[in-house]
């Protein structure tokens, strides 16, 4: 989901854009996937149960199935909170919920939500009642989530701070590009055609 979503920290979106129907479309991907398998939402790289030899969690991407560029064998369910805290400007009262539920299972520890919940059981089987918490904390996932919090409580104060450098106004009309609609097919010569 980062990767959808990270830029949005900084960046604003604008209604009817490209960037904006992707973000959105992305977050209701993931609810719906999620729904889907009875456990909260929110899937994205982050650590997971696995441990190496010195007992570090081990870290790998995450993504939904049909959204990903690599295809796998088994399909792990890992959830991280960070997620939803980068969806907070998408679908603020989803979000909160989600975030809500995540603290009634259990899913917050001394200092905020931890890492991840992994619902993976013995490779591409898992049972949506049980998870195992990956009690740890990675600092650039719980800098994205109080970046996030900052931008829904101080009326989008990092995106007014990126925004108010005249580079990124120099550039900020790609962010007004809309999704092609009603395009039309295009015969060009030599029997070469594109959308």
């Amino acid at each position: 989901m980062f990767e959808y979503l990270m830029p949005g920290i900084w960046m604003r979106s604008y209604s009817n854009t490209l960037l904006d129907r992707t973000r959105l479309a992305v977050v209701r991907s993931q609810q719906a996937y999620a729904l889907s398998r009875g456990v909260p939402w929110g899937i994205s790289e982050s650590a997971y149960s696995k441990l190496d030899e010195a007992g570090n969690y081990q870290y790998q991407a995450f993504g939904l199935p049909k959204l990903s560029m690599m295809r796998r064998d088994s399909n792990p369910l890992v959830i991280s909170p960070y997620s939803t805290f980068l969806s907070l400007d998408v679908d603020r009262p989803a979000a909160l919920r989600n975030l809500r539920r995540m603290e009634a299972l259990g899913w917050f520890g001394s200092y905020g939500f931890y890492e991840a919940a992994d619902y993976t059981i013995s490779g591409s089987r898992f049972r949506p009642s049980r998870c195992q918490l990956v009690r740890c904390w990675m600092v650039h996932h719980q800098g994205m989530s109080l970046l996030s919090m900052a931008n829904v409580l101080c009326d989008n104060a990092v995106q007014r701070w990126f925004h108010s450098d005249r580079r990124v106004q120099a550039t900020e009309l790609i962010l007004h590009e809309k999704p092609a609609a009603g395009v039309r097919r295009v015969q060009f010569p030599y029997g070469r055609a594109a959308a």
